[in-house]
Order: structure tokens, then sequence, then C-alpha cells
């Protein structure tokens, strides 16, 4: 019978703030995949749903129309499996789902990774549900069993960073076996490709000359309609997405999302998408947010003096990343004054304007921030709005009113937690 995961977030999404104001956690990502298409890598034949807060399920929709989002149609007598949106790894947890027998609640380290709703206990559940319903159920059901999973979950955006190795790794793996040959690949002479056999290509790639592209530490995947520039070196693994441009400089183990405009040296980092990175300057370990500029030298600090763990904000609070090398996380529409520098393990809000040269120094810089750390005014929303709404025009955007709606809920600090689900 066939298996419906439902992928939903539970409270701790906002760990992941700033990342997650304007989108499920699940649409974030480690390697070349965002985590809810990874499902594919473990449940092959499984249909799946997602669950979306209330405040974000039009823009979830949009973001992801190839799916249901908040209705759980339950086909043919299947089993449900209501899976966490910050799933890390997936360890046993798909062999387990496979030989229970029962409904079982699944953990890893005190945490909920998963529940699964066989389909005898599902009676009183309509076959079109909501997830509310199979909230009720999970309630009445007092007999459901609970297993502990190799699986794990992360804990905060700098843990998507440590991954990008072998996420990167492990996606162009499973990619390699369901994408077909480019078309329209163009590699100029005097490009350089090392271990070609590593280097995945989408649709009308162009590589100039004295570009180089290097796959001999790790794949490289160079997504569709890219352009790699001469004297631009991509290194593995790395992953370049879709009508991106990559200039003078080096992008070591990165994952750069689509329509990015990417120069300079970027080493270990996340760029969501449509950000512009195109002068010199260092962005390394780092997690940004959609629409972000970058001003030339725009540098960041990824690693202390004397090589101690760094402590990251979290929503207020600091919290012990465990780890001695963390850039920053920049939240969406934020952008940077020529000269920048960015402080170890820095939270930077959304639709922040960032300016003045020398050391930003905080270590959580809440969104709609003007100025520099040597005074921070509130940043307007009008004002913000009107840069948002250029910024995405010069890609022929134009910004939808829910993602309007979003960026006016984070100016207010209007944190809508309905459409969570705390499975205990």
């Amino acid at each position: 019978m066939p298996l419906r995961i439902c992928l939903y977030e539970d409270d701790s999404f906002d760990r992941f703030f700033p990342l997650t104001l304007l989108r499920p956690v699940y649409m974030l990502r480690a390697g070349v995949m965002p985590l809810y298409k990874r499902l594919g890598m473990h449940f092959a034949d499984a249909s799946v749903s997602l669950v979306a807060r209330e405040q974000t399920s039009t823009i979830t929709s949009e973001l992801a129309p190839e799916f249901p989002v908040n209705i759980i149609k339950r086909e043919n007598g299947g089993d449900v499996l209501f899976l966490n949106g910050r799933i890390r790894s997936f360890g046993d947890l798909a062999k387990l789902v496979k030989e229970s027998r029962l409904s079982t609640i699944f953990t890893n380290n005190g945490e909920v990774v998963g529940v699964l709703f066989k389909v005898e206990t599902l009676g009183s559940v309509p076959s079109l549900a909501t997830h509310v319903e199979y909230q009720q159920a999970f309630s009445a059901d007092r007999d459901i069993s609970e297993f502990s999973t190799t699986a794990t979950l992360y804990r905060g955006w700098w843990e998507m960073i440590a991954d990008i190795d072998s996420a990167i790794a492990q996606d162009c793996a499973y990619l390699k076996t369901v994408i077909s040959a480019a078309e329209n690949l163009k590699i100029h002479e005097g490009a350089y490709l090392v271990n070609k056999s590593q280097i995945l290509f989408g649709n009308n790639v162009e590589i100039l000359p004295g570009a180089v592209i290097d796959a001999s530490r790790g794949p490289v995947y160079i997504g569709e309609n890219v352009r790699i520039e001469s004297h631009a070196a991509v290194i593995g693994p790395s992953y370049i997405g879709a009508d991106s441009i990559v200039v003078a400089g080096k992008i070591v183990a990165s994952s750069v999302g689509q329509v990015c405009r990417v120069g300079g040296e970027v080493e270990e980092s996340v760029f969501q998408s449509h950000i512009n990175k195109f002068h010199a300057g260092f962005i390394g370990h780092s997690y940004v947010g959609s629409w972000v500029n970058f001003g030339a030298m725009t540098t960041n600090s990824d690693l202390k003096n004397n090589y101690s763990s760094i402590r990251v904000a979290q929503n207020g609070e600091m919290v012990d990343s465990e780890q001695i090398k963390v850039g920053s996380c920049i939240g969406d529409h934020t952008k940077f004054g020529i000269g920048t520098l960015l402080n170890t393990g820095i939270t930077i809000g959304v639709c922040c304007n960032i300016f003045g040269g020398g050391l930003t120094s905080d270590k959580e810089i809440p969104s709609f921030s003007w100025g520099n750390t040597a005074r921070w005014e509130s940043h307007q929303f009008d004002k913000a709005l009107e840069t948002a709404s250029r910024s995405a025009g010069r890609r022929n955007v134009t910004l939808s009113e829910r993602e309007i709606e979003l960026l006016k809920a984070a100016f207010e600090k209007k944190i809508d937690r309905t459409g969570t689900i705390n499975f205990a």
C-alpha cells in the first residue's frame, strides 16, 4: 500500500530565524536540494504533502506548487507518516517505517522525528483530512508505540553549514540517477574541468576560457543557464543554481541557489537565491537568505583567534554551536554597504541596511535595523519595502502580496504559530 508522508514544522522552527520568518524550515537546504525534496532519496514510492504554518501556507504553495499544502489525501488505504521538517539524516527511519506493524512515534535524543499512523488506527480520520484531525487521532490513541531511531534533526542553521560537503555529495549521487544528459553545453577552449566524471551540468551552461571547475575533492553540480566567467574557480563539493553567474573569484564547498551573481571568495556557505555578491570580499561558513546584496569588500569572520567553539545568538539566547568555524546568518532582503566587516557567529535579521564600514560587532541584529554598531535605528517599513521591490524588479520579479504580508508581520514582530505540530 502507498505511504503518504506529511512534512511538518514543530515549535522549534524559530531556532532558524531569521531564515524561517519567510518560509518553512523544510525549504532550507544544506546541499543541492531543499530538505523537502530529499524525501525521494529514502522513500522513493511515497506521496508527499506539506504541512505549513498558517502564516506561511500561501507562500509554501507558491514555492512548491507540485505538492498539496495542508491537505492530506490518504490513497488506497495507505499508512501516513508525519515527518519533522527539521530532518537532518534519515538513518534507519525508512527501514523502521517499512517493518513497523503498529502506529509508532519515532524519537531521537528526546525529540520527535516522526509519527507513523497505521491505516488500521485511522478509522476516525477521513481519507481527505487536515493535520488537525491526525493530531486528534494521535491524542486519542493511548496505545501508540514509541521507538528510538538513528534519524536526526537539525538544531540550528550552523549545522546545515557543517553538512554542506556530505549533503552535496549525497544529492549529486542521487541526481545522477534521475537527470538526463545536458543539452547545449558550451565549454570554451581554455576552460579547465578537473575530474570531469564528477561534474554534473544542466542545459545551456557556458564555461568561459580561463574558468576552472575542480571536482577532485567532491562533485560539482552546475544548474541550467549558468555562466562561469573567466578567472572564476568552482571547487567541489559545490552547487551553482539555475540562471546564476559566477564571476572572477573562488567558490569552495558551497551551495549557491538560483539567479545569483557571485564573485570574490565564498567558502562553505549556503546562498538561498537572488543574491548579489559581485565584488571582492570573503563570506565563509554562512547561511544567506534571498535578495541579499553585498557591497564591495564586505567580509565576515568565521573563526576566532583562539580557535574556541563559537556561540551563536538564537532568539535572544546564546547557544554553543560546538563548532570552531561559524560565520553569519543573514536574513532576506538585507543590504551591506562597501567595506562592511561582520563579527564571528553573527545573526542578522531581514530587511536590514548596514553601512558605514568598520566592524559590526553585535551578535544579533534585529530585523529592519538601519546603520551600524555605532548607531542603530529602525528602518521604516515603507522604505524597506520600496528597496526590496526595486531589488526584485532588477531581476524581473514582482514581490507577491503574501511575501509583502510576511515582511510586514516580521516588521511588527507578529509570529503566528498556528499550524505547527507538537506530538507529545
